[in-house]
């Protein structure tokens, strides 16, 4: 028996004896497109979930990619240009596995759990590779840089293991203002290395060489991260707070 679309088809070959082999072989390939057409939307259920793993694992990459274009003289702009590549395309899964679980109906516990961990891994990971370098090179007020990575990382660890520890391994949905705490966090990385693979990107486009990140910029960076910081913070003390 097939069913499809509220249609169900009863061993549509034992139906049509009198037809002979060619009826019966034609009816053989009708069946398995119309099981066909049944499976794939259930296999595409899945990508929205397969989007959001391929995003988990790139953070690792983008963060080693960051120390690597940090630590090394030789090929460190190849370093900075993997890691903006990499962040432009988990940035992007971001994206489309929302998407394609409204279009696809794919929702789950599975992806609610996991979608935040792999948000603040994306977020977290590169941070700490930042500010490690940010600490070793002396940058300007590097130290801002090392406390509004660990109020974040810190917030993010808090509410997973608080979400861990419900009873329905969820806890609290995510707020509509911590969704845009975690879009300002991913545009502050965002930032970050691209002033990190500005050179190379400068001398790729053909705008110059030589190209050189200012102290302004750097400042500006740093203060646009302090106030993704204060913003994590206060989503943490609207979780936290008691309810009146």
């Amino acid at each position: 028996m097939l069913q499809c679309n509220d249609t169900i088809y009863y061993n549509i070959p034992q139906a049509l004896p009198r037809f002979g082999p060619a009826a019966l072989f034609a009816t053989a390939i009708f069946a398995d497109r119309v099981r066909a057409a049944v499976e794939i939307p259930s296999l595409l259920k899945h990508l929205p979930n397969a989007l959001t793993l391929l995003r988990l694992m790139l953070a690792p990459l983008i963060a080693w990619a960051v120390w690597q274009a940090n630590v090394l003289n030789a090929g460190s702009q190849d370093w900075a240009m993997w890691a903006a590549a990499l962040f432009i395309i988990a940035a992007l899964t971001d994206l489309f596995d929302g998407m394609a679980a409204r279009a696809f109906n794919a929702h789950s516990k599975f992806g609610r759990l996991i979608d935040p961990i792999a948000d603040k891994a994306l977020v977290g990971l590169p941070l700490i590779a930042i500010s490690i370098v940010a600490s070793r090179g002396d940058w300007p007020l590097w130290w801002i840089i090392a406390i509004s990575t660990a109020v974040i990382v810190l917030r993010d660890i808090t509410m997973t293991l608080i979400r861990f520890a419900a009873k329905d391994g969820e806890g609290v949905r995510v707020s509509q203002l911590a969704k845009w705490k975690t879009a300002i966090e991913l545009i502050a990385v965002a930032i970050g290395i691209l002033l990190m693979a500005a050179p190379a990107l400068m001398r790729i486009t053909g705008l110059g060489d030589g190209f050189v990140v200012s102290d302004a910029m750097t400042l500006g960076w740093i203060g646009f991260l302090a106030i993704a910081a204060l913003l994590s913070a206060y989503t943490a003390f609207q979780y936290l707070a008691p309810k009146r």
